[in-house]
């Protein structure tokens, strides 16, 4: 890549994360680890459902954890909320591995509640120290009483996002997990306007004000990562079609 796509890829970075709120970008290239960029790579930001990713990662690697032994959807706690489990029946049976690729794909919370319980919160904090995401912590679960406000207290960085998508596509142990990321179902914002050939294998996290994408890009034109956290932002603004051209930008600039 010249000079001209490599400043052209820094000012876009720039102009994007210039917008109202607490904006933080990290791409890096796949191919050419020179080329990389990080606006605001350590400021801690709530990290809302991108905690998601390395919860799967910390049940992947839990010792004693059989991905493929059943939970009872009766065990389930209840939930006033929109739920995907809530579409089986009480009697019905899922594997803890199909429960992880329902809390990646569809971001479900009681999901993610059915993987806590049982491999525990300190397992993921555990992993997150083991692996150097020491700006990443998780201390609240995603029960109905844990949504909303109470969920700013689990906080992540970008850099730290960037460290978690590398280690995801890196392992053998976690391909599983970046196959589910692949076929997230909520693609409004880094997937939107890439090519149907482009592969994206991605995690968002929504919370009032705040909207993150953090995302595994690879086509044969382009292959890099890229993360995006955003906080603070106004009422009313559409931020996921601003990633959403940001990322268009990014990967006609990668592209080139």
């Amino acid at each position: 890549m010249s000079e001209a796509p490599k400043t052209k890829l820094n000012s876009a970075a720039q102009a994007f994360a210039n917008q109202s709120g607490e904006i933080s970008v990290v791409l890096q290239s796949k191919k050419a680890t020179g080329l990389s960029i990080a606006i605001n790579p350590s400021n801690q930001t709530p990290s809302a459902s991108v905690i998601k990713v390395a919860i799967a990662c910390a049940a992947a690697d839990q010792p004693g954890i059989d991905l493929s032994q059943m939970i009872d959807i009766s065990s389930l706690d209840p939930t006033f909320y929109c739920s995907i489990m809530q579409a089986f029946d009480p009697s019905d049976q899922i594997s803890l591995k199909a429960m992880i690729g329902l809390m990646l794909i569809v971001s479900d919370n009681p999901a993610t509640t059915a993987v806590l319980d049982l491999i525990g919160m300190d397992t993921v904090n555990a992993w997150l120290t083991k692996n150097g995401l020491n700006q990443t912590n998780l201390q609240i679960g995603f029960d109905d009483a844990s949504l909303g406000h109470p969920l700013r207290a689990n906080l992540t960085t970008a850099q730290d996002c960037l460290n978690l998508l590398q280690l995801i596509d890196s392992q053998p142990q976690y391909a599983f997990i970046k196959h589910m990321l692949a076929n997230n179902l909520r693609n409004e914002r880094i997937p939107k306007q890439l090519p149907d050939h482009a592969v994206i294998a991605h995690k968002t996290g929504t919370l009032n004000g705040l909207v993150h994408d953090i995302a595994i890009i690879e086509s044969p034109e382009a292959a890099y990562y890229l993360v995006v956290l955003a906080d603070g932002l106004p009422g009313g603004h559409d931020f996921a079609g601003d990633i959403a051209r940001f990322s268009k930008q990014v990967y006609d600039l990668m592209s080139g």
